[in-house]
């Protein structure tokens, strides 16, 4: 190929009810499709073994069938390691990965055991080989893989409260990192599958929600670690909101991809009413973030998180070339459409120029001369 290849990373997919999910790309199909690479996140299981195993908010199993369209559309890898995979249960992981592998999805992140969940997705586009790794970096420690269990690879977060006045019962300080240990052993994996390929993309389920730009302690050191190692790329997700980007030696790190196609009644009321997603419910309430009652009730997250993007870097033997993001909007009924500098587009530009702005990130923003792509500088 004599062109540098698009690698393309879409934000959480939780494709859960309502169905029938396909219409919800239609915004954005025909851009989905035009790119040689297309990774994204699948947030939920999708079974119908469900056997319940959370300690947080569980997430209802998702149909198997609402991956299909992943692979009508042309995804390539779906990234699995996030704080959900394990809500259902064994079955839920291995019935995602291998329903995945049916459609000829290659699933990373997550498997039957901790070899598996470790194993990279390696595909080649244009002649190039690009690895993707993907890392649960958020928890709950349970949805780990282990040696003879199914769940999510992982990379262990610590975190430390420090008052932050010398006095008794006075507000803490909170320091999330990692142990150098773990450390030296993401950055040792990394280091090895870049060995194997031209490109290499690490994908992290990290950080915390909220719709300010603000990011946990332990996020950029995470990132600028995997870029050491050998990490040509990092996509990241979790937050439910865009969060900023950065370029760390001039390789990009989307700190937080947002949502994507995103359709679940699990946390609107009267849907799930287990004591947990009640007291969960009140606990929203408390901090303003509503009760479980939505505009509308499968959406059950703010009016900025339908900020969202298709980031896309360009890249070749050499390395990345250009990067940046197309952006887009979920609308009301769930659709996710491609809005570009004349049709909406500059108002989410603004709004990830001031994450990136408020993380203090120093990235800048360029349009394409057409108005279809931002470059970031």
């Amino acid at each position: 190929m004599d062109r540098p290849i698009s690698i393309c990373c879409v934000g959480d997919l939780i494709l859960d009810e309502p169905g029938p999910i396909a219409p919800y790309f239609d915004g954005c199909r025909a851009l989905l499709q035009q790119q040689d690479l297309l990774i994204g996140h699948v947030e939920t299981p999708h079974t119908t073994r469900s056997l319940p195993s959370c300690v947080d908010i569980q997430a209802p199993p998702s149909k198997p069938e609402h991956l299909e369209p992943l692979a009508e559309i042309g995804f390539d890898v779906a990234t699995l390691a996030g704080n959900h995979l394990y809500d259902c249960g064994p079955y839920g992981v291995v019935d995602t990965v291998e329903k995945l592998k049916s459609l000829g999805i290659r699933p990373v992140g997550g498997g039957a055991d901790i070899t598996e969940a470790k194993k990279p997705a390696i595909v080649e586009k244009g002649g190039l080989k690009v690895g993707v790794l993907s890392y649960n970096a958020t928890g709950p420690r349970l949805g780990w893989a282990m040696s003879q269990k199914p769940g999510a690879n992982y990379v262990p977060v610590e975190t430390s409260y420090i008052p932050a006045r010398d006095m008794p019962g006075c507000p803490a300080k909170v320091y999330t990192f990692l142990w150098p240990e773990d450390l030296r052993q993401l950055q040792a994996e990394i280091a090895a599958v870049r060995a194997q390929v031209d490109l290499l993309v690490v994908c992290f389920h990290k950080g915390n929600g909220g719709d300010h730009p603000r990011l946990d302690s332990y996020e950029r050191p995470l990132c600028h670690a995997a870029i050491d190692a050998g990490a040509d790329i990092i996509f990241a997700h979790h937050h439910h909101v865009l969060k900023g980007v950065e370029l760390y030696k001039g390789r990009p790190i989307y700190h937080g991809l947002g949502n994507f196609v995103c359709v679940t009644y699990a946390m609107t009321a009267g849907y799930n009413d287990t004591p947990e997603m009640v007291a969960y419910l009140k606990q929203r309430a408390k901090e303003g973030r509503g009760g479980g009652h939505y505009e509308v009730p499968f959406y059950p997250w703010s009016e900025v998180s339908r900020y969202t993007m298709i980031a896309k870097v360009l890249a070749d033997r050499d390395g990345v070339a250009d990067s940046g993001f197309l952006p887009c909007y979920v609308e009301k009924s769930g659709n996710v459409v491609f809005r570009d500098r004349d049709h909406g587009g500059q108002e989410i530009l603004d709004f990830i120029a001031r994450q990136t702005e408020g993380a203090g990130l120093g990235v800048t923003f360029q349009w394409s001369e057409d108005g279809s792509f931002v470059h970031m500088r």
